[in-house]
């Protein structure tokens, strides 16, 4: 257990760097925090972020005239009357605008076939465009096809309940109860189950888990729930945030500031401080100078992950029960991670028919099999399949072409170079990202012919630069891997807002599942669990009127 020395220069660090609240980490669920309570219960806030860039997952940086984000592609349910629009407007307070994908979105590029996917906000959700493609293709599967339609509605809302139930308060644990004596959905049925239960065509079984990239467990190990979760929020289409997702970000800087609330960069927060079995502040390394700070707070909140809070940042001498069980669930279920190439293009893809969709190219139509080879294709040469996007299609802000190519990799394959100093690892580390980034390029080469002539700058990030600027173990990219068994009951309290420390929260992905919307819904259950906080429906009724 940590202890402060009570010395008079502690004292005085006390009444200076004391704020109503600590934010580790400047991610969607933090930034979530920050802003609300800021603008809802005109608290003080600090964020911590360890980066030299606020966002997290949703910050930006250019090259030259070129613009990427890092980690927000596309988000669904973003129309101007919708829940999640309203949320984000109340959250940025208006600061960020949001541009609809051209229709489809995306393409789904198997050997042999393809299949492209529209977003449709003027059906049913009984009767997308989605569902009626699909019947078109697969005649004989109809009858599946729209059973498929109505339990991905019962699953989504299965996993949104179980969290509830887990982790809202009272009557929204009531409700989650409730939920669970009339949906007959189960978060142990895998993807792959559900699909092999209800489908014949191998194809058609295939196309529905063309989107597991979005939350990175491939169909034998992801619940059935979180599929349906990802599908049903895509299903009205895709939005991207105009001038890219940087724009989340400085809008809540500017709302902290004014109610002189701070957002530190460069700050690394090595160490819970506790005393007495509650969290008083934390100990901080300032990268710039090397420096040690300490910050307190009456309320701690880490952004960070259930991992690298539990496993680095309570000391090791604090008891927690959940440890060693939390160590082996990652031993056995590594963080997925992943490599992303950015591209700077010297013209236009629209020559080449691109209109600013997504493409998941896939080389197999076995996804299981495919994500086996994460570990080998780096040695072959062969990866088995890439996600494409382009930036500048979808922000009527940019001013220079880019493009993205992202798959997925295993962390071992670059633990060798961990303890090598970022923008400073070897030669061999560097021939490694220049080969990978060929064979990437040539991917997209043999699908998209010409696409290689357009490329005039590239850079590769691996699993080292995400574990480096997030601290997240592993590199990961989606917090706690959401496969079955992380849903167990045994295994709750890694996932839950409260920690078995006084005054110490979690918030983020690890509350509900990765991507950058079910952050900020993990930040507004963590506003509904600390003292003096804000209920779920006080914050959507907030939003509601702000938009009005």
């Amino acid at each position: 257990m940590s202890s402060l020395d009570r010395t008079p220069q502690n004292l005085r660090e006390r009444t200076t760097n004391h704020y109503d609240a600590i934010l580790i980490g400047s991610g969607m669920g933090a930034l979530t925090v920050a802003s609300l309570l800021t603008q809802l219960r005109n608290k003080r806030v600090l964020v911590l972020e360890r980066h030299f860039k606020a966002g997290g997952f949703t910050h930006a940086f250019k090259r030259r005239s070129f613009h990427w984000d890092v980690g927000l592609h596309y988000v669904g349910q973003m129309g101007e009357t919708t829940p999640l629009r309203k949320l984000f407007n109340l959250i940025t307070r208006h600061g960020v605008q949001w541009n609809k994908m051209p229709e489809p979105f995306e393409k789904f590029v198997y050997p042999g076939f393809q299949f492209d996917l529209y977003g449709d906000d003027s059906l049913s959700k009984d009767k997308t465009r989605f569902q009626a493609d699909l019947i078109a293709r697969f005649p004989d599967e109809k009858d599946a096809i729209q059973r498929y339609f109505r339990d991905i509605s019962k699953a989504s809302q299965a996993l949104w309940w179980h969290v509830m139930r887990r982790n809202g308060s009272l009557p929204f644990k009531l409700l989650g109860w409730w939920n669970k004596l009339w949906n007959p959905i189960s978060l142990k049925l895998t993807t792959r189950e559900y699909l092999d239960r209800q489908f014949k065509n191998p194809d058609l079984k295939t196309l529905l888990v063309s989107q597991w990239g979005d939350y990175g467990v491939p169909p034998s190990q992801s619940p059935f729930a979180i599929h349906a979760t990802i599908v049903r929020h895509y299903l009205e289409g895709g939005y991207y945030p105009v001038g890219g997702a940087g724009k989340i970000a400085e809008s809540v800087v500017s709302i902290v500031k004014e109610r002189g609330g701070e957002i530190l960069l460069d700050r690394e927060v090595t160490e819970i401080l506790i005393e007495n079995d509650r969290a008083v502040g934390v100990r901080v390394r300032n990268l710039k100078n090397n420096s040690i700070e300490n910050y307190y707070a009456s309320i701690v909140i880490s952004n960070a992950g259930a991992a690298t809070t539990y496993l680095k940042l309570i000391p090791e001498t604090y008891p927690i029960t959940f440890r060693e069980a939390l160590r082996q669930f990652l031993k056995q279920h590594p963080p997925a991670t992943n490599i992303t190439l950015y591209l700077g293009l010297s013209g236009d893809p629209r020559q080449l028919g691109f209109q600013g969709e997504n493409h998941w190219i896939y080389e197999d139509t076995n996804h299981d099999e495919i994500y086996t080879r994460r570990r080998e294709w780096i040695e072959t040469g062969n990866p088995p399949q890439a996600y494409l996007s382009f930036p500048s299609l979808k922000d009527p802000n940019a001013t220079a072409h880019t493009a993205e190519i992202i798959t997925r990799v295993d962390y071992d394959s670059f633990a060798k170079w961990r303890e090598q100093p970022w923008l400073n690892r070897d030669e061999a580390y560097r021939e490694l990202k220049d080969r990978m980034s060929q064979q990437l390029i040539d991917l997209i080469d043999r699908h998209y012919p010409g696409f290689a002539d357009l490329v005039t700058y590239h850079e590769l990030s691996t699993p080292l630069t995400n574990e480096h600027f997030t601290s997240h173990i592993g590199g990961g990219i989606y917090g706690l891997p959401a496969v079955t068994e992380r849903f167990e009951p045994q295994n709750a309290k890694w996932t839950n807002p409260e920690t078995p420390v006084k005054g110490l929260y979690l918030t983020g992905v690890d509350i509900f599942m990765g991507g950058i919307t079910p952050a900020a819904m993990a930040g507004v259950i963590t506003l509904s669990r600390i003292p003096e906080g804000i209920s779920i429906p006080e914050t959507f009724a907030k939003a509601f009127r702000l938009g009005k």
